[in-house]
C-alpha cells in the first residue's frame, strides 16, 4: 500500500510534537506531507537571531525548512498568510492574518493539497486549537472542512485524528492550579491561555504510535527552531535520555471513523485503511 499521511498545521514549530511519528512513518516508506499555514511572523524573536535575515518571517520559515529535513517529511507546503496572534490582539483584524481569510479559501487549499498528496490519514488541531490560538483553530476548521468535502471524491482521507497530550497529566496540573488559588483562566506568560478550556476541549485518547527509537529527529527539530524554543544546557544534556525513558509512544485521538465504545487503544494508524491507487510520476 502506498502510505501517505497529512499533518495540517499553523506555525512554524508546530510540528515538532508530531516529530518522532512522522519521523517512523517516514522511515517505513510512507509520503509525509505538512501544511504550514502562516510563516509565524508574530511570534517573539530576539535580536540576534535576525541577522542574517530580512524578517521574522524569512527567519522562520528558514527554521522550518530545516527543521523539516531532520524530521523527513516528504513534501512541505506553506500558505504564506500572516500569523494571527493571540485571540483578541490587534493581530487578529489584520487584513492579511490566517484569522481574517475566508474559511471557504483556505478550505479550498487544503483541499488541493489533498488531492496532490493522497493522504489516507490526517493529523491537526482540536476544535479549541490545542490552546485556543486562533490560527490553529482556523486549520482544525478548514482540515475538517475539507475532509469532508473530500469524501465525495474517490480518492480521500479515510481518517481524521485530533493531536493531544497526556491528558491525566494535563488535568492534574488543573487541578493544582486551582489548589494554589491560581487562575487557570488567565495562565501562560503573558495570561492568556485559558487552561481551563483547554482541558475542557480534549477529546478521548484513541491511538498510541511507539516511537521511542525515532526521537532524534524531534530534538533536531526542537534546536532547528532556535528563536523560539531554547532549552537549557541542561535539558539538552538530560532531554534525550529521559525522553527515550518516558516519551515511548505518541498520543492521538481518532475523530473519523469515531472509535466503537471500550475499543482497545489503536497502535497502526493505517489499520484498516482501504488501498490507494498509486500516485501519478511527479504527483
Amino acid at each position: 500500500m502506498n502510505k501517505s499521511i497529512l499533518l495540517s498545521s499553523a506555525h512554524p514549530d508546530d510540528e515538532v510534537g508530531c516529530a518522532p511519528l512522522i519521523a517512523r512513518l517516514v522511515a517505513e516508506g510512507a509520503r509525509a506531507t505538512l501544511i504550514c499555514a502562516t510563516n509565524g511572523d508574530v511570534g517573539d524573536v530576539e535580536k540576534k537571531y535576525l541577522e542574517n535575515y530580512p524578517s521574522i518571517a524569512a527567519l522562520r520559515l528558514a527554521e522550518l525548512e530545516r527543521a523539516t529535513k531532520a524530521i523527513g517529511f516528504t513534501d512541505v507546503i506553506t500558505f504564506g498568510y500572516r500569523d494571527s496572534g493571540m485571540m483578541g490582539t490587534a493581530d487578529n483584524q489584520h487584513a492579511e492574518s490566517l484569522w481574517q481569510a475566508p474559511l471557504e479559501e483556505v478550505t479550498r487549499r487544503v483541499v488541493e493539497v489533498m488531492r496532490q498528496t493522497r493522504p489516507q490519514v490526517v493529523i491537526t488541531f482540536n476544535t479549541f486549537g490545542g490552546y485556543g490560538h486562533p490560527d490553529h483553530i482556523k486549520v482544525n476548521q478548514a482540515t475538517v472542512a475539507a475532509f469532508e468535502q473530500m469524501q465525495a471524491e474517490p480518492e480521500h482521507p479515510q481518517k481524521l485524528y485530533y493531536m493531544t497530550g497526556p491528558q491525566r497529566l494535563l488535568r492534574l496540573g488543573l487541578a493544582t492550579m486551582k489548589l494554589l488559588r491560581r487562575d487557570p483562566r488567565k495562565a501562560g506568560k503573558n495570561g492568556d491561555i485559558d487552561f481551563q478550556a483547554v482541558v475542557e476541549a480534549m477529546t478521548p485518547i484513541t491511538t498510541s504510535v511507539p516511537v521511542a527509537g525515532y526521537l532524534a529527529p524531534m530534538w533536531e527539530s526542537m534546536r532547528s527552531h532556535a528563536s523560539q524554543m531554547q532549552p537549557s544546557p541542561l535539558i539538552n544534556v538530560l532531554g534525550p535520555p529521559a525522553t527515550r525513558l518516558f516519551f515511548r509512544s505518541l498520543l492521538l485521538s481518532r475523530v473519523i471513523p469515531a472509535p466503537e465504545p471500550q475499543a482497545p487503544i489503536e497502535r497502526d494508524l493505517f489499520e484498516g485503511i482501504v488501498a490507494s491507487s498509486p500516485l501519478p510520476a511527479g504527483g
